[in-house]
């Protein structure tokens, strides 16, 4: 988000204030992190537009624009992912600019287009977009900024295109807004962004300490002692960014949507499908919402107020098409499908009508009797983090349960569509319009996708080829940055343990003994980080 121009040579107007022509983007002097978003990949945009009726552009063979790239951490993996697209990324800050230039550089990509340019004085020539990208840029911008960047769905969206727009949002930020407003009062006077970062810190230090657990005013208290503990755990950049820029607008999402409408576009949807369901709520709460919801619009809305919401992630299409929100298990059928979950049972019975549990990510689970569903999952379970499409699905649990007819019939794809459906508002499984480009089987001589190396030589967190962010620790670090198809096992087992010899990570194997030599704890550990790797999607052969 470097759309901001918060002035860094004398002390900002505040919140609500609009800096002068002359200021410089503080994003210059205090880069934001490099990072991706998997919630904008094109892929996961096409197939949200797909169940909703749209008719999306492929995600291999589009066109892509990202409003506020920074240094080009989620347009330059998209764009190296997929070759046969062309990708367009502005920001308004020069240096954060010409770091992804030097990347794009490194990396050969010959399809991207990377600009130092306000989104204000993006031209006309630009063309036409499938796929718009603006993930915190639009709380963070003065209000003429805010309606440039939807002026810029409507006129540069392609007729089938999805814009994604993230930004902070009401009941949930007013709380978070109170903390904003003391960190700006203390530290308006500061020009030196780095200043102002330890000025902050200092501040939330003290109001913990002068609020401590258990005071009688025990609410307002809970509320600084939390929003320091998740500022503490995040990086200086997010603090500036997030808290100190001199615009952080947050608004209810029904006025969203009326700003969009304005622009003649449409709320699609939310980048996390999950978020839309109102069953969620249990069946009584999702009786009264729908009782007090003329429409679609109104859901979200009560919605938001039930969950506090504090920030969305909104996709948008051009106001003259016809999406439909009711999911149809038929959509399913055109779908890859993948799914991390695990099964709860070491040995899970497929055969009979006994009930097996799989369980995802924090406290989603699978409780399902129907034998052709916990084979389907079992062979999802297994080849993850690759997808299967749903026909090879289909007939992959059909063998696994011994059936003998060659054929499956309506009424199997029906109904396993239909669970699968289920999985997918839940999040137990993920749907895709291209197949997932990593492996799961670690090969003799292992290869890394290409910015997966070239990020674990520039620090210690790695993009893999889902745009999530990896955590690396050294050992980690060494390993991956070396797996280009020129390294077997026995090679990297010696790099690491020369590693060991010279300097000992802290990390150590799992099975690992006192005094254990050096190569026999390297071949323990590469063996376990090539495992980890394969099923963190960053294999690519």
């Amino acid at each position: 988000m470097s759309e901001t121009s918060a002035n860094v040579n004398s002390p900002a107007s505040g919140p609500a204030g609009h800096a002068s022509p002359e200021a410089s983007s503080s994003y210059d002097a205090v880069p934001y992190s490099v990072g991706a978003f998997p919630q904008t990949r094109p892929d996961r945009l096409a197939t949200i537009a797909t169940l909703f009726g749209l008719d999306p552009a492929h995600p291999a063979r589009c066109r892509v624009l990202e409003l506020g790239c920074a240094a080009g951490g989620n347009i330059i993996p998209m764009a190296l992912a997929d070759p046969q697209s062309a990708f367009v990324g502005i920001d308004l800050s020069t240096r954060q600019i010409d770091d992804a230039r030097a990347t794009a550089r490194e990396l050969g990509l010959r399809n991207i287009d990377l600009r130092a340019l306000s989104i204000t004085d993006i031209p006309a020539e630009f063309g036409q977009f499938d796929y718009i990208l603006c993930h915190g840029v639009y709380s963070w911008v003065p209000p003429e900024v805010q309606e440039k960047i939807l002026e810029i769905c409507s006129k540069h969206l392609s007729p089938q295109g999805v814009a994604y727009i993230s930004y902070n949002c009401y009941p949930g930020w007013h709380a978070r807004g109170a903390i904003r407003e003391m960190l700006w009062y203390h530290t308006e006077q500061y020009a030196d962004p780095a200043v102002r970062i330890r000025a902050a810190r200092g501040l939330l230090a003290f109001l913990a300490k002068a609020a401590p657990a258990g005071a009688a005013d025990g609410g307002y208290n809970s509320l600084i002692r939390h929003e320091l503990a998740l500022l503490l755990m995040t990086p200086d950049t997010y603090l500036l960014h997030e808290h100190l820029e001199e615009f952080n607008e947050p608004l209810y999402f029904h006025q969203f949507a009326g700003r969009a409408a304005t622009h003649a576009l449409q709320y699609l949807g939310e980048a996390q499908v999950s978020a839309m369901v109102a069953s969620r709520f249990g069946p009584e709460i999702e009786r009264t919402l729908r009782a007090i919801s003329p429409d679609l619009l109104h859901m979200e809305q009560y919605m938001d107020f039930l969950r506090n919401r504090m920030f969305r992630q909104t996709l948008l299409c051009h106001a003259d098409l016809k999406p439909n929100h009711a999911l149809k298990p038929e959509a399913v059928s055109g779908f890859y499908i993948a799914s991390g979950a695990k099964a709860v049972s070491a040995n899970p019975d497929v055969t009979s009508a006994a009930p097996e549990e799989f369980k995802g990510d924090g406290a989603l689970t699978l409780t399902t009797r129907d034998p052709l569903m916990k084979a389907a999952m079992l062979h999802l379970i297994e080849r993850w983090p690759e997808s299967a499409r749903f026909c090879d699905l289909l007939a992959a649990a059909r063998q696994r349960l011994g059936i003998a007819a060659p054929i499956p019939t309506d009424e199997e794809a029906r109904q396993l569509a239909t669970r699968l459906l289920h999985c997918y508002t839940s999040n137990l499984v993920e749907f895709s319009l291209s197949p997932a480009q990593c492996v799961c089987a670690v090969s003799d001589r292992p290869v890394a996708s290409m910015y997966a190396r070239l990020r674990a030589q520039a620090g210690l967190k790695t993009t893999n080829l889902r745009l999530e962010s990896i955590p690396l620790t050294p050992s980690s670090q060494l390993i991956l940055q070396n797996l280009d198809g020129a390294h077997d096992r026995d090679a990297l087992v010696a790099m690491l343990s020369d590693m060991i010899k010279a300097a000992p990570p802290d990390e150590v194997p799992k099975d690992a003994k006192p005094d254990e030599p050096a190569e026999v704890r390297a071949a323990k550990y590469v063996d376990q980080l090539l495992t980890v790797f394969a099923r963190y999607a960053l294999l690519v052969g």
